[in-house]
Parts: structure tokens; sequence; C-alpha cells
């Protein structure tokens, strides 16, 4: 599949993401930490800067590359989250990418987390 094309696809599943009620944030993280699809629920203002998300992007990024240290005994992650005072964090490796989703915090992660992967592997 041609980039541009996987990356439209990749955007309307964001775009179907931040349909759900409790999803703030959907968007597609390549390997050098930039933001390629997605991004904030329409009228949700980020609490953070450019530079910042940037640089938690790169973050996300890093973890989600240290976790591959460990798929030849433990199996390939799955989904990665964390409980944030203000926020629940999700990321999904997909390929050598991540999509990371940002939902509110009373969120059942489990239960979210399946949520999303139906989305991704059967929305559009």
């Amino acid at each position: 599949m041609e980039r541009n094309q996987e990356l439209f696809l990749y955007d309307l599943k964001c775009v179907r993401l931040l349909g759900e009620p409790d999803i703030i944030f959907a968007g597609l993280i390549d390997q050098m930490g930039n933001l390629v699809a997605g991004g904030f629920k329409h009228g949700i203002l980020p609490s953070e800067d450019e530079a910042e998300r940037r640089k938690m992007y790169l973050d996300v990024i890093l973890r989600a590359s240290l976790r591959k240290d460990f798929d030849y005994s433990l199996g390939p992650v799955l989904y990665s989250a964390s409980r944030r005072e203000k926020v629940v964090m999700i990321s999904f490796p997909l390929g050598k990418r991540i999509l990371l989703v940002t939902t509110e915090v009373n969120v059942d992660i489990d239960e979210t987390a399946q949520k999303i992967i139906k989305i991704i592997h059967t929305y559009c």
C-alpha cells in the first residue's frame, strides 16, 4: 500500500477513535517522533505546547523500542498503558509506528484497549 494512502487510512481510523466519548487524542507516531496521522478531538486544546508534545512522542517511541527487547521471551507487546492523574495513555505498536491514544482518567483500560484494537483492525 502506498505510504500516503496508508496514512490516510490511519487518519480515518483516528477520526473514528475520536468519535468515542472517552477518547481525547488518537495519533499515529512515526519512528522519529512525528505525528503523521490523527490528533486531538475537536474542541480540545492540548495542555502542552508542540515541543513538549514532540518530546512525549519521542518518549513513547523510545519506550516501545526498549520493550521489543523482550519479545523473544515474553511475546510482542499488544498495548501498553499508563494511568496518570489527569489522563490515561495507551500505546499500540503498529509495525514501525505507534498508535497513541489518550483517554479520560476514569476508563477501564483493558476494555478501552480492546475496543481500540477492534477499531484499528476492522475499520476502513
